[in-house]
């Protein structure tokens, strides 16, 4: 494909696309707000606690001192 023609006179631009019947405005670029929603705390206490190598539970590893 080559560029052949550029428009550039935006009454002009409109003619066209009012004779072709297509929408003359631009879109407007942001979607509208989604409704509010309701959010909801559920605790999952039937997930297991994560294991160290050590065999100890928690969420994150205890430093080993003598690596600091």
């Amino acid at each position: 494909m080559k560029v052949i023609a550029v428009l550039e006179r935006p009454p002009l631009v409109r003619q066209i696309l009012t004779h072709l019947s297509l929408p003359t405005a631009a879109p407007s670029l942001r979607a509208p707000p989604d409704p509010p929603r309701e959010w909801s705390y559920e605790p999952l206490f039937d997930l297991p606690a994560p294991r160290s190598e050590a065999g100890q539970t928690g969420d994150l590893p205890v430093p080993d001192p003598l690596l600091l």
